[in-house]
């Protein structure tokens, strides 16, 4: 897994130079920031900080390649997978376009961007995230433009014990990842974007 630690206004940056005003699931106001008159400090701020280098051309310029390609998945994704604490407040979504999957953390200063290399690995990080902090949700939905058309959910008890109001979808109620990889590999199926 190769991850970013931005800053939140960076992130925002990116994003806008990707001619998105926000990334579905997150806050909206976090993308506030990338304006017309805020580009030039923004733009030095990515330079100052590796993101975004001098081209050959005068006034034209590199982004990191990497970085790019991940948030190129989260600016037009197919699906989305929240994982969210109500013991911890705290969340985490996943943005899913053909095979490629990017996950971003929101913090109180920085955010942190991740290519995520094949399913089961994002089921390991939904595991890993919602540890000990339970209850909580598990959402997959299908992604139409800049908001959600369709989705699913699971909720995680306080005890661990999963369920949904999807038939079929969840093949047992314990916290597994077998469990949590069948609710999403199901609900993905489910949900696939139509043409």
């Amino acid at each position: 897994m190769k991850s970013f630690k931005l800053e939140i206004e960076e992130l925002a940056a990116l994003v806008g130079f990707l001619n998105a005003k926000k990334l579905v699931g997150l806050d909206p106001s976090l993308f506030r920031v990338f304006s017309e008159e805020n580009v030039p400090r923004l733009r030095e701020k990515l330079h100052q900080h590796g993101w975004l280098t001098p081209a050959e051309r005068p006034g034209t310029w590199h982004f990191d390649e990497d970085l790019m390609q991940a948030l190129a998945v989260a600016v037009a994704p197919q699906l989305a997978v929240l994982a969210r604490s109500e013991a911890q407040s705290k969340s985490i979504v996943f943005y899913l376009a053909d095979e490629e999957i990017t996950e971003i953390v929101i913090g109180e200063a920085h955010a942190v961007v991740a290519r995520i290399g094949h399913f089961d690995e994002m089921v390991a990080q939904v595991m890993l995230f919602l540890k000990d902090a339970w209850p909580g949700e598990i959402a997959i939905a299908r992604v139409k433009g800049d908001s959600f058309d369709a989705g699913r959910r699971a909720l995680v008890g306080a005890g661990g014990t999963l369920t949904t109001k999807t038939p079929g979808l969840l093949p047992g109620d314990t916290w597994s990842a077998e469990n949590i990889a069948a609710f999403l590999r199901n609900a993905k199926a489910e949900l696939r974007p139509t043409k």
